[in-house]
């Protein structure tokens, strides 16, 4: 599977965003080891938004709860609902790497940055990522 058929499958997820607060849609594809990809967007809580999730996130408990463990890359884009383009940057935010530290540390992240397609380990984007893994217990 390469970088683009992940971008490309990640695409066609955020069809099925739920974001009726925001209109901006998210999809993610992962690749875990067994050669399965799962997909996941953003859902949107317009009622109470903190109960929202993003793609990221959504995917990855989406893969724990078929019974995944090790992943290879995921692909993040994001669009808003009415655009024929996709952002030419969009990377996980703060709680989403936080998440991918925790759960994935070591996967590739593909998604684009200034207009290039990127693939970054998570140090790219968190200079100084917090991991309790790595605390002398």
């Amino acid at each position: 599977m390469t970088q683009e058929d992940l971008i490309n499958i990640a695409k066609n997820a955020s069809k099925n965003a739920y974001v009726p607060a925001t209109g901006y849609c998210v999809g993610a594809a992962l690749l875990a080891k067994s050669g399965t990809v799962y997909i996941g967007t953003n859902v949107e809580d317009e009622k109470i938004p903190n109960l929202s999730i993003c793609a990221e996130r959504n995917v990855i408990q989406t893969a724990l709860a078929h019974g995944e463990r090790e992943f290879q890359a995921i692909a993040v884009v994001g669009k808003y609902k009415e655009s024929d383009s996709f952002d030419d940057t969009l990377t996980p935010c703060g709680i989403c790497l936080q998440y991918i530290i925790d759960m994935c540390k070591d996967i590739d992240i593909v998604c684009y940055v200034n207009g290039v397609q990127v693939c970054r380990k998570i140090e790219y984007f968190l200079n100084t990522p917090f991991d309790l893994s790595e605390k002398e217990k």
